[in-house]
């Protein structure tokens, strides 16, 4: 039997340096993937195997990956040095 995954804690967005940016980042990369499945489609089917699609669709995820690494990155750092456990004392 498969071992239960341990759900990662993200740091939120505002609290990542760069994340904003990281966001952005990502948004553009779906404009063009929404450009590219566009001019991919023909006869009303998408073709998945259009290499500017599938070449637009891995930038998609590579920077989602990178917002994700950054974000999961900031919560670790956060964890290791008790700032949630700090920042929840004080909000009570």
């Amino acid at each position: 039997m498969a071992k239960e995954a341990k759900k990662v804690e993200l740091a939120k967005l505002e609290d990542t340096p760069g994340g904003d940016a990281l966001k952005q980042h990502v948004g553009q990369r779906r404009k063009w993937l929404a450009q590219a499945a566009e001019k991919a489609t023909k006869d009303g089917t998408l073709d998945a195997s259009d290499p500017k699609y599938r070449t637009a669709r891995k930038r998609v995820k590579r920077a989602q990956r990178k917002l994700r690494r950054e974000r999961s990155r900031v919560a670790r750092v956060r964890a290791k040095t008790g700032a949630p456990a700090a920042e929840a004392a004080a909000q009570s």
